[in-house]
């Protein structure tokens, strides 16, 4: 019963050595108690000694029986493989040295942008249970990944029952920013939230509490605020007696109730909120005077986020999402016209169309693979080199019984330690290039980190590709070295097989390597190339004396005829400065992070389908 060999193997593994004595003393016993019936037969003690050890046909071969009983067999002879593999390969250290340097600059190479990938596609969302959470995107004729008004949330929120909770958030925002009431405001970055935001998703926060439903539901009356740790420890030095503390946002005074956790940097990928506010105080925060927040159902600016119930599939939930959104479609044709909904995973949503950055990451990640074909390449070709001098090695094992596939089995064994070491050696340099890259600061006022980090998830990859780098390299090898003549072999350690055979591994070696390396020179050339012309060609404007500054009036809390006056007299001054030749506004500049504004229009004397109303088109606003 596996009760009762389980402990054998596991103590046959963890104390051989006490093991093997005891199997050495208990086969003594039997052959000492086998002398002596032989002797007690009138047997001499040598003849009673033969007949025993012919009775018990050899104590080696009962202790193989033994061992194999066991079913280690495997882990034992890996062990061995495994010490005979280090002792060979410390013979030649020069070699080994430079295999590993390979393997390491190849998994090194390769880890940084699957880093790279698994931030921007992979990693979860930084919550409990990160697979229950989907988003719910409006769908229309033009988008397929568009945001909510607050009064479509609201009905999904109350008229759905597949979801344990229903969450929205504004996109993040510059919002003014000061600690003390007379203080300069400062340009920040918050986000607007649903008032069960924290509570759906899990997070606790770090001190203080979260949002209550009942802080979002008046507008304009909880002005309460929850930190980002990142914020909290660089504005308040991680002080816990921040909560209670009173902060002005845009000219208003909010008080803190809490510090989300550090392990939860906010639902983006790259963009951390500073802090955190309710939906219902969106008046301090609006950026569209023309709209109204709760009402406008046409004002959709909301991403909305649901947990699912435990039991129910995204099919479940995306027919009753789809059957609401006909529902309102019916109740509200003026705005909901040719609109549905649908439900997305994370995957879907890292992937949609107009997320660029995940490509970059799949084309990095292709390359880099390819650099590490290349060095793997270049590994088996001094292996297969390597492998002609142990020609008298393998045959002389070859004639003492040996099989072959044991014999590559142990050859690949030492690939496998050549793999680990530099599996290892490319870990440590694939965390300094990770380490690097967060290094580096964007020039922007929204908090954007670089995500990439070395977790677990780059960790088993770099690992899973030092092992299939070890077979890639030893296998060719392994083969070709267990194809040894019987004849010729143990003469000399340098015989060749004759005609085409033996140089057929060797050209094909060298035919990947050469392509691929062309590969890669041709695919960086075009990459920095395209970079080059998107810089100087893409565009039109000499960028050697150009300027660029952003203002933001609504962090003072200026109303729309002040605004207009602020930018007035900022363009008539900039004029008067000297060396200034010309003045010019825009509301997106050139190679911003902003995005566009879309706007619907119908061409002047265009009979329009009977299926939409408009077409739209992104939008800037520029003077004169």
């Amino acid at each position: 019963h596996w009760w009762f060999t389980v402990p054998l193997r596991l103590r046959s593994i963890l104390r051989g050595g006490a093991v093997e004595r005891e199997l050495d003393e208990e086969l003594q016993f039997h052959l000492e108690h086998k002398i002596e019936e032989g002797i007690a037969k009138g047997l001499s003690p040598e003849e009673a000694r033969y007949a025993a050890m012919r009775a018990m046909g050899g104590l080696e071969q009962r202790k193989e029986e033994v061992r194999a009983m066991r079913r280690i067999h495997w882990l034992t002879d890996f062990v061995a493989d495994v010490r005979f593999a280090i002792r060979n390969l410390r013979r030649t250290p020069g070699l080994s040295a430079f295999v590993v340097f390979t393997i390491a600059l190849g998994i090194g190479m390769t880890a940084t942008p699957f880093s790279m990938l698994d931030a921007l596609v992979f990693r979860p969302y930084p919550v409990p249970h990160p697979g229950d959470v989907v988003t719910l995107v409006s769908t229309s004729r033009d988008n397929s990944f568009d945001s909510f008004s607050y009064r479509e949330y609201q009905d999904i929120r109350d008229r759905t029952k597949s979801y344990d909770g229903v969450i929205a958030n504004a996109p993040l925002g510059l919002v003014g920013f000061s600690a003390e009431p007379g203080a300069t405001p400062r340009a920040k970055a918050g986000m607007m939230v649903s008032g069960n935001y924290f509570r759906v998703l899990g997070v606790e926060p770090r001190i203080g509490r979260g949002f209550r439903d009942a802080e979002d539901e008046v507008p304009g009356r909880d002005a309460v605020a929850v930190l980002g740790p990142d914020f909290w420890k660089s504005e308040f030095g991680s002080d816990p007696s921040v909560v209670g503390r009173v902060v002005r946002l845009n000219g208003t005074d909010f008080t803190v109730i809490g510090v989300a956790p550090e392990t939860f940097p906010g639902m983006q990928i790259f963009l951390r909120p500073d802090f955190y506010t309710p939906l219902a105080m969106a008046p301090v925060f609006s950026t569209n005077p023309l709209k109204n927040f709760f009402l406008d159902r046409d004002d959709r600016e909301l991403s909305v986020k649901a947990r699912l119930k435990p039991g129910t599939t995204q099919q479940q939930a995306q027919n009753e999402l789809v059957v609401l959104a006909q529902d309102l479609e019916r109740e509200y044709p003026k705005f909901n016209r040719d609109r549905s909904a649908a439900v997305r995973t994370q995957l879907e949503m890292r992937t949609q169309k107009g997320q660029n950055e995940w490509k970059f990451g799949v084309i990095f990640m292709g390359l880099a693979l390819a650099v590490l074909l290349v060095a793997c390449t270049n590994v088996a070709g001094l292996l297969l080199s390597r492998a002609r001098t142990r020609t008298r090695e393998i045959a002389i094992r070859l004639a003492l019984g040996a099989g072959r596939f044991r014999l590559i089995r142990l050859l690949l064994t030492e690939s496998l330690v050549l793999a680990l070491l530099g599996g290892l050696g490319g870990i440590a340099l694939g965390y300094s290039a990770i380490e690097f890259l967060s290094t580096f600061s964007i020039p922007t006022e929204l908090p954007v980190k670089v995500p990439f980090q070395m977790d677990a998830r780059v960790l088993l990859a770099s690992l899973a590709l030092s092992v299939m780098s070890a077979l890639f390299c030893g296998l060719a090898p392994a083969l070709q070295s267990t194809r040894t003549d019987l004849l010729s072999g143990p003469k000399a350690a340098d015989v060749d097989e004759p005609g085409r055979r033996r140089l057929w591994g060797r050209n094909v070696l060298v035919v990947a390597q050469v392509s691929m390396s062309l590969m890669l020179l041709t695919a960086a050339f075009l990459m920095f190339r395209g970079l080059h012309q998107s810089l100087d060609e893409g565009i039109r404007f000499a960028k050697n004396r150009v300027l660029i500054a952003k203002f933001d009036p609504r962090l003072v809390q200026y109303d729309m005829t002040q605004t207009q006056q602020f930018y007035k007299h900022l363009v008539e001054r900039v004029r008067e400065v000297p060396g200034v030749q010309s003045v010019a506004l825009t509301e997106n500049p050139p190679l911003g992070l902003e995005e566009f504004a879309v706007v619907a229009f119908v061409p002047d004397g265009f009979q329009m389908p009977r299926d939409r109303e408009s077409f739209t088109s992104a939008m800037d606003t520029i003077d004169e």
